[in-house]
């Protein structure tokens, strides 16, 4: 991977977690602080989570990802209601064109590209999802919370032990309780839809990604249209705050 996108890739996945985490009011606003942290020089405040376990467990899951993006094809930030688990929301970051399983040495492509055009493309990227985020439906306090998913290929989870890793010490135990914290779920359970008989509804937005030489990310968001879904015990006014929506919401 060129030198200057895995320098960045750190500082846009920091704010493209908590953006989501912050306007789809998963804990609360006054709980975040509005920074100029690293912020691509958008003209929107980023804003950063204050409570010291979550800013650790999203830098330990970045560091995380980025040791594995060779055998990472997709990550997920789920959106689910707290009574059901259900995903209501999920965006997506596309990795399905990046150069899984091959050599990490930049080729001739990816040592050409400066750090002014990596920033320029995540910073199109995260202005992308403030936009769309922006004109969703509000989400009402105490509903939901979220959760991390990785599609993978060729990945085995939690076997450090048993291929001779030293867990006295510190970076390697730290490496093997990251990989024990995965769990791997089949595919008809992903989604965590509940007694839904009939495919469910959802609606996807297409999102800026980024094309950095060998790093190319496709990203899209994924919604569930409650209000056109009979077959699960939640509705629309549920989650969402349709009384304080503004005008130019998206009403799913």
């Amino acid at each position: 991977m060129n030198k200057w996108a895995h320098k960045w890739a750190q500082v846009y996945l920091k704010c493209y977690i908590n953006l989501i985490l912050y306007y789809r009011n998963v804990y609360p606003q006054g709980s975040f602080d509005l920074t100029t942290f690293q912020g691509f020089n958008l003209p929107q405040f980023i804003p950063i989570t204050r409570h010291p376990g979550l800013q650790n467990y999203i830098e330990e899951w970045i560091q995380d990802v980025l040791g594995k993006l060779t055998h990472i094809y997709k990550l997920s930030i789920l959106i689910l209601d707290q009574q059901y688990d259900i995903v209501l929301e999920r965006y997506v970051l596309d990795f399905s064109e990046f150069k899984h399983l091959e050599a990490s040495d930049d080729d001739d492509n990816d040592v050409n590209i400066g750090e002014t055009e990596v920033f320029d493309e995540f910073r199109s990227s995260l202005n992308s999802l403030i936009n769309k985020m922006g004109i969703l439906l509000p989400i009402k306090d105490n509903t939901v919370t979220f959760n991390f998913m990785i599609n993978t290929v060729n990945m085995e989870l939690g076997h450090g032990k048993d291929v001779g890793w030293n867990l006295s010490n510190k970076e390697q135990l730290q490496k093997f309780e990251s990989d024990t914290n995965w769990t791997r779920v089949h595919d008809e359970d992903e989604e965590n839809f509940v007694n839904i008989k009939e495919k469910p509804v959802i609606k996807m937005v297409s999102l800026i990604g980024c094309d950095i030489g060998s790093l190319i990310i496709h990203n899209y968001m994924e919604l569930l249209e409650l209000n056109k879904i009979d077959q699960i015990p939640l509705k629309l006014n549920d989650i969402y705050d349709l009384q304080s929506s503004s005008l130019n919401s998206t009403p799913f």
